[in-house]
């Protein structure tokens, strides 16, 4: 079977940022080349790659601002909905519910969040960012956006629709 590349370690953040493009897409492997047997060929081997890809990708992207992937898309669903219930936040991600409390509790102690009870069922609290919140969310969108235009060079737009399309037929 074809051998299947990767990315090689990138030495600087500026030749990072130069290459994302490069890094998403193949690898050259060290040493002359791997048969990979099956791997190619499945599914999940290729998702995963392209998962970890991404992942470096975001990582980079929001390395300054020490922000994880559960804590952007935290932000972003409690900017798009306020006073959205951790429940819906939780289902929303795909983040187990304990998980969720904890990210919560990080927003809350960074300013970025408040919880509010509601006034329509006393046992649900409602999230909602904070005025300093929605200015790092601002912030933190402009980046994920600087990150996604790395892969405008793999995809044209019909592309990336089915893409997300078909990735979305995957989702539990």
């Amino acid at each position: 079977m074809d051998s299947t590349a990767r990315p090689s370690p990138v030495s600087s953040k500026a030749a990072d940022s130069d290459n994302d493009a490069a890094l998403l897409g193949a690898r050259k492997i060290s040493g002359g080349s791997v048969d990979l047997d099956i791997l190619p060929a499945l599914l999940g081997y290729n998702v995963r790659i392209a998962q970890l890809a991404l992942h470096r990708s975001f990582t980079r992207a929001m390395s300054s601002a020490d922000i994880g992937s559960g804590v952007f898309g935290l932000l972003v669903l409690c900017g798009a909905n306020p006073g959205i219930a951790q429940v819906q936040v939780a289902q929303n991600l795909n983040i187990d519910k304990a998980s969720i409390v904890s990210l919560v509790d990080r927003m809350e102690q960074n300013g970025w969040l408040v919880r509010r009870r509601s006034t329509e069922d006393r046992r649900r609290h409602g999230l909602f960012l904070t005025a300093e919140g929605s200015r790092e969310l601002k912030l933190l969108k402009e980046r994920m956006l600087i990150c996604e235009q790395a892969l405008d060079s793999l995809f044209d737009a019909d592309e990336r629709r089915q893409l997300i399309s078909l990735l979305q037929r995957i989702r539990p």
